[in-house]
């Protein structure tokens, strides 16, 4: 049960009525009949105040000002100070860009702000991220699936929905190459599951790289627009979260 200040909770005319009767006591108000069949309702409030807290804590380590996330989340600066300051910030989840940070995202129900976190400030693509968000999506992961499943949306050969010059994919895959021989932690790789294909949207580069040291299985962020297709997923896939 949690405890609140009655300063809080109750107008000041009716807080002074309350403490004619239970001044300095322990008051319970048990809830009605109409409030129990709300608390679907309130349990859906509170993962969106959690998924949104969450996610202007990531901001704000990321060098977003208080201002600019009150003016974008359209909050008080003082909300802000108190989201981002406060001791509940020990609970929340810190972020890294690589698979074991979403995968703890994952358990959480925060898979969503792991990604567009990813997608904001380490990858710089600000506009996959606000397509993203531009209609329900459905994701699941990360799982490991066999890559050769997957396909390139994005390269220098032609044909490709963005086209990317040879010289500057050739780098990108070599750095890629280089991170794996180095051992370092590495991200799961984003793709979108729509009519029964997996197109990658993020890190084609790291997919090369992939396929060139010939490794068959790798964490992966499968995200659909479709709730059927998210049902099949889940039954094909759910398996093999890491």
């Amino acid at each position: 049960m949690d405890y609140y200040n009655a300063e809080d909770l109750f107008p000041k005319e009716v807080l002074q009525k309350i403490k004619k009767y239970a001044a300095g006591k322990m008051v319970y108000f048990p809830k009605n009949e109409e409030e129990k069949s709300k608390w679907g309702m309130l349990s859906g409030q509170k993962l969106y105040y959690r998924k949104r807290n969450q996610m202007i804590c990531n901001e704000f380590l990321y060098g977003v000002s208080v201002v600019q996330l009150a003016e974008k989340y359209h909050l008080s600066v003082e909300t802000i100070k108190k989201i981002v300051y406060s001791k509940k910030n020990q609970e929340r989840l810190s972020f890294c860009p690589d698979v074991e940070s979403a995968m703890e995202y994952e358990k959480e129900t925060l898979i969503e702000e792991w990604i567009h976190t990813y997608l904001l400030f380490e990858r710089k693509n600000k506009g996959f991220s606000d397509g993203l968000k531009k209609q329900k999506r459905y994701y699941l992961g990360p799982v490991a699936m066999p890559i050769h499943l997957l396909k390139r949306n994005s390269g220098p050969e032609e044909g490709m929905k963005w086209k990317v010059h040879k010289e500057v994919f050739e780098t990108r895959v070599q750095n890629w190459e280089k991170k794996m021989r180095q051992e370092e932690a590495m991200p799961p790789i984003i793709a979108e599951y729509k009519n029964s294909q997996f197109e990658i949207n993020c890190n084609t580069p790291l997919f090369e790289a992939l396929l060139r040291n010939k490794i068959s299985y790798y964490p992966i962020i499968l995200w659909c627009s479709s709730e059927e297709e998210y049902k099949l997923l889940k039954e094909k896939y759910r398996p093999s979260l890491i």
